[in-house]
């Protein structure tokens, strides 16, 4: 997923004036107390999903439209998320992550997880991200993998998917957009930022 212009080669980047409006909130203020014990906390600003949409390899021409429960099957459904990085983080590092807690840990979230933890990140390398209209046929053409990412991801870690410069200019919002997909591993979880925060975030430092 594309970030920067050097070791975040593989995220679309579109710049916008503004982000659209969507079921998912895109720049989330952080107001809850999340447990030492969790995996990472949230800064005080965070970037949360503005959509998430799965798609089917079984039902390629289908359109889920936006979910807040992303669902990565084997060889079947992976999702798509659309991140809009905001003028602020202009001149400064964004870090892709996913947050993994254990299923005690969670207050108003849940998962079902099963399966050997392989999962791929892929980014979009040109033009447009999901839309709720995107299906398995029509989803962007893939570009290349985060080079950091990791292979395996489990529950009661957080995991760094990329991190670079955001290259958002002072007076546009950028679109990120990747898809997240599994060969061995079937994971559906209700994403969320209250604790203990679980998904996939970008955070500015």
């Amino acid at each position: 997923m594309k970030i920067s212009a050097t070791a975040l080669s593989t995220l679309i980047t579109t710049a916008v004036a503004s982000p659209p409006s969507s079921h998912h909130p895109t720049y989330k203020p952080n107001n809850t107390t999340t447990p030492s014990s969790c995996p990472a906390t949230l800064p005080p600003s965070f970037i949360y999903p503005n959509l998430i949409i799965p798609i089917s390899a079984a039902h390629p021409t289908t359109a889920y439209g936006t979910v807040y429960s992303p669902l990565i099957t084997p060889n079947d459904f992976c999702t798509i998320f659309n991140l809009y990085i905001p003028p602020s983080a202009h001149n400064k590092t964004c870090t892709l992550s996913f947050l993994f807690p254990e299923q005690h840990q969670l207050e108003t979230s849940s998962y079902s997880y099963s399966g050997a933890g392989h999962f791929s990140f892929t980014g979009f390398p040109s033009g447009v991200g999901a839309t709720t209209s995107t299906t398995w046929n029509t989803r962007p053409a893939g570009g290349g993998n985060p080079p950091s990412a990791p292979s395996v991801i489990r529950p009661g870690n957080a995991y760094v998917i990329n991190r670079g410069g955001c290259e958002v200019r002072e007076w546009e919002y950028l679109l990120v957009s990747g898809m997240m997909c599994s060969n061995d591993t079937r994971l559906e979880y209700f994403q969320d930022y209250n604790p203990c925060p679980i998904g996939l975030y970008v955070t500015v430092s």
